[in-house]
């Protein structure tokens, strides 16, 4: 039994009072969830010795009340068990799934009583609390006389759900990112072979990162692994179809395990594991197919929750359009592959932003509706996180007295969250977030202070270990730490505008070479950094300065829809913003994956990705007195049709927030199909733009 779970039980011991669940996150440092967990083992434990179980008593607590002689058997009972190796029931399942699921030997379940030294009823109560979970998996474990317990079901389904288990073990314990039990997973996940992929991951793909994304990762590969080598293989329909092609790390990555360990995969095992892992993994330069519709998700997101909070987060909506479209590429890639991170932090999120948690929850229905799958609480947070950080950051008065570096093992977004509260709370300026592995960097930088979320030897600098998010607790200490460093004092310095200098630094760099969304986002936060403030608009034009006369067309003859792309395109093809072959691109994709560029009733918006010939930003627009037919569905039928031409990741999305306005107000979609003169299209459009604004 864990010491923290000890403490537990002797708080509730000594209290003759009900003991609130707050007081114990507060008093252990754990959240709710973790609390939840431990009673729900210690209850197992005194039902087990025939001793009363910890009540829930609503609104006051938890109690927990032994008569002298029951406190004494409990205390001999706990002292005996420390002597052994005492399993709880989600032990138990979780030990007999891997068991069953990657061991080479039969298992049988009289053996599993003589094991964990249970009864026979209490091993039944067991596989039947499993298989009641494997049941939405729709996995089921069948006994068979001779060769025992065995799973059924699809292999790519029976994968994914010993992920999710396994996931699930990793998170709860500790909220560390860490393979817990290694006395249960380690029977099955040899720590050696965790350690080799590690050190594979940082040779082939990255060195430094997101430590979350990494152990996942690896996680995943492992259990493809162990499938293998007991024999069980994927179908050919089980590989996912869409397959981003040519990531060179990953194909890296898995054809030096192979090498390792021997392995001879069938071309489709190699599908399947490669398209599987870039769910997880994925590059900042890529671009998927949909890539506009997601970042009209992502605006729609921002709208939604700024509406439903009344929080103004349009204030910063570039970065955290940016930050929640790179998170929304990875999270929908998981979700239609039925893979979702687990969240140690969901229960915090919830307790400390509950209404943008609330709010993106509502939002995620629309979003389960289009992918037909289920979003788990735990991605919602992730969500919620990036809006959880820029709150932090409007909060934050613009003066900074420290200067600090950040060490956090628990992702990107978490990191920032944690440097954001350390600004809204202290004036800290936080000026890098990395990881424990790289800590030698920290000498070389201009920092004073250096705060970590996981425990580390560090000694050349004032270091104070914290929680990932700042509670009342934790403020009293940091304000004690900061008044025993009062050298780490730095002096405020005054805002100005610099935009001619950040549109400058970009042309010069133009001419050297191409401003890609990574050195555009870096140039910008080093502007922040030392307060140099810029005015987004003059670097992002608006759609008023991009959408021309010449642009603007009104038809009225019948068209299909690949003529009413073409039709839409040629402003643009004739002026050399785009290329014959983007033009191409954006009906091929059409064919290819059906009409989702009808991204609102009537309306449409052709694209392709700006690597498909888009020469340089430019929109163009028709109108269609015969609506054009997408498909069969009634909104199918449209009437306005947008060509975009984006060159990189930012300087069209003042141009997006027109286009997601409009579709918030459908009524202006109604408005412009009855246009019939370039005047009145243009007071529709840019009169919403102003509305907007």
């Amino acid at each position: 039994m864990k010491e923290r779970t000890i403490d537990l039980i002797n708080k509730l011991l000594v209290s003759k009072l009900p003991v609130q669940m707050n007081q114990l996150q507060k008093d252990l440092q754990v959240s709710a969830r973790t609390i939840r967990n431990d009673i729900t083992h210690l209850n197992e434990f005194l039902e087990e010795h025939q001793l009363p179980r910890i009540q829930s008593i609503r609104n006051k607590g938890f109690k927990l009340e032994l008569s002298e002689q029951e406190e004494k058997t409990f205390r001999d009972s706990l002292r005996n068990e420390k002597n052994q190796d005492y399993l709880t029931r989600e032990e138990r399942m979780l030990d007999i799934l891997l068991d069953i699921a990657l061991n080479a030997n039969p298992v049988f379940l009289y053996r599993k009583e003589e094991e964990y030294r249970v009864s026979k009823s209490t091993i039944d109560e067991d596989m039947r609390q499993l298989r009641q979970r494997l049941i939405s998996y729709h996995v089921e474990i069948v006994s068979h006389p001779k060769i025992g317990l065995v799973l059924e079901g699809k292999e790519s389904t029976i994968r994914t759900m010993l992920y999710a288990f396994i996931s699930s073990a990793i998170a709860r314990d500790n909220e560390r990112f860490e393979l817990s039990r290694p006395d249960i997973i380690g029977r099955y996940i040899a720590t050696e072979c965790v350690r080799l992929l590690d050190n594979l991951f940082e040779e082939t793909i990255y060195s430094i990162g997101d430590q979350l994304h990494r152990l996942h990762f690896n996680l995943f590969t492992c259990i493809w692994m162990g499938r293998m080598m007991k024999g069980q293989l994927v179908e050919v329909t089980e590989v996912p179809n869409e397959s981003v092609k040519d990531i060179r790390g990953i194909r890296e990555y898995l054809q030096r395990i192979c090498t390792y360990y021997t392995l001879v995969p069938t071309i489709t095992e190699l599908d399947y594991i490669y398209a599987m892992l870039q769910s997880f993994h994925v590059k900042e330069e890529y671009s998927p197919i949909n890539w506009l519709q997601l970042q009209m998700l992502t605006l729609q997101l921002i709208h939604f929750v700024t509406e439903r909070t009344g929080v103004p987060f349009s204030k910063k909506e570039n970065s955290l359009q940016e930050s929640l479209y790179r998170h929304m590429i990875s999270m929908v890639s998981r979700i239609e592959n039925d893979i979702q991170l687990t969240n140690p932090l969901t229960d915090k999120i919830r307790q400390s932003y509950g209404a943008i948690y609330e709010a993106v929850q509502v939002f995620s229905t629309d979003l389960e509706k289009q992918l037909g799958k289920t979003i788990l609480e735990d991605e919602i947070a992730f969500l919620a996180i990036h809006f959880s950080a820029v709150l932090s950051e409007m909060n934050q008065e613009n003066q900074y007295w420290y200067r600090a570096v950040v060490i956090c093992n628990h992702g990107v977004a978490t990191g920032k969250l944690l440097s954001e509260n350390l600004r809204e709370f202290f004036n800290i300026e936080v000026f890098a977030v990395l990881s424990s592995k790289e800590l030698a960097i920290v000498d070389k930088l201009d920092v004073d202070l250096v705060f970590s979320t996981v425990e580390i030897t560090y000694t050349q600098k004032p270091l104070l270990i914290v929680d990932s998010l700042i509670q009342e607790g934790t403020k009293v200490r940091i304000l004690h730490f900061l008044a025993e460093h009062p050298e780490a004092r730095r002096v405020i310095h005054k805002r100005n505008e610099y935009t001619v200098m950040f549109r400058d630094l970009l042309q010069m760099i133009e001419q050297m070479g191409e401003v890609d969304t990574e050195l555009y986002l870096k140039l910008e936060q080093l502007f922040k950094e030392y307060d140099l403030t810029i005015n987004i608009r003059e670097v992002q034009p608006m759609i008023q300065d991009i959408l021309t006369d010449d642009a603007i067309q009104i038809v009225s003859k019948e068209y299909d829809w690949p003529d009413a792309i073409k039709l839409v395109a040629q402003p643009l093809l004739d002026k050399e913003v785009i290329t014959q072959n983007y033009v191409s691109a954006m009906i091929d994709s059409v064919s290819e994956y059906g009409p989702y560029i009808v991204i609102g009733p009537h309306f449409a918006l052709a694209h392709a990705r700006p690597q498909d010939g888009a020469n340089e930003l430019g929109l163009s627009v028709t109108i269609f007195e015969n609506p054009v037919y997408f498909g069969p569905e009634e909104e199918q039928l449209v009437s306005v049709i947008f060509c975009l031409s984006a060159v990189d990741a930012f300087s069209h999305l003042n141009i997006m927030k027109s286009l997601v306005n409009l579709i918030r107000h459908t009524d202006k979609v109604e408005q412009l199909s009855q246009a019939r003169d370039i005047e009145t299209v243009k007071q529709i459009l840019f009169h919403s733009h102003k509305e907007e604004e």
